[in-house]
Formats: C-alpha cells, structure tokens, sequence
C-alpha cells in the first residue's frame, strides 16, 4: 500500500477548509462590494452617496486582507514574532479609524454611503457561511457520517 500525497498546482499541500473558507470570503466581500457600488450609482447616480460605498468597500476589503494576513501571522510565528504581530494587529485598528475619519474629513463621502460599503463584509459572511452548510459532510471514518 503506498501513499499519494495530494499538491497543488504551486506543488504545495492542498489548502485547508478554514483556509478555503477564508479566501472564499475574501472573494465573496470583493463581489458584495462590487454589487453594493453598482446598486449605488443606480440609484444615486454618480455623487457622494456612491463615492462614500465606493471608499468603504475599499476599505473593507483592504481591512479584510489585512486581517487575514496579520491573524495567518499571529498564529504561525513563533513566541517572540507572535507578540509583534499581535501588536501590529492592534495598532491595525487605530490605523483603520484614521483612515475612516481621513476619508470623512477630506472627501466628499455621504456617511450613509461609506457604512453601506463597509459593512459588505457582513453579507459576505453570511452568503459564505450559508455555501459552507450546504456542502456536504465529509465522513472522517469508515461508516462515519
């Protein structure tokens, strides 16, 4: 009986499901965002209503990213790395906050606008955690379920 180690194209280890689940919610954001600035400028038309979804949405995927490398970071460094990354992913917030105020200061942005594209990220978790139940279970033993 010999093993067959299962590879990516990249040669590598297939990805596991926490990291499939994530990478589809990354791409999934993406997508609400683009539907959200679409939706807005149909209803809006070009103004600061869309401007405000557009720079949300920006931003919540920018946020995301962000998020899943420096959480990727946290849980594989090492103890000492850990600590930094830990930081940086605290310090990650009060960048974010800078960021919103920067763009409600210095751009024309309807405030309703940029929570509306912000907020993608909540649909997105839901239309991936309702793909994720609709999936099949996998049985893990013989005559397991």
């Amino acid at each position: 009986m010999s093993v067959q180690l299962v590879t990516t194209a990249a040669g590598g280890p297939p990805p596991s499901d926490s990291a499939r689940f994530i990478r589809g919610l990354e791409i999934t954001n993406l997508m609400v965002g683009v539907i959200a600035v679409t939706v807005a400028y149909l209803v809006a038309g070009p103004g600061p209503l869309h401007l405000g979804v557009v720079v949300g949405a920006a931003i919540s995927a920018l946020n995301l990213r962000a998020m899943v490398w420096l959480g990727g970071k946290v849980i594989s460094a090492g103890r000492h790395s850990r600590t930094r990354y830990a930081v940086i992913f605290g310090l990650k917030l009060a960048v974010l906050v800078a960021v919103v105020w920067g763009a409600m200061s210095a751009l024309p942005v309807e405030p309703l606008g940029l929570m509306l594209g912000f907020s993608t990220i909540l649909p997105a978790i839901l239309l991936m955690t309702v793909k994720k139940s609709l999936e099949p279970v996998e049985a893990t033993r013989k005559g397991e379920l």
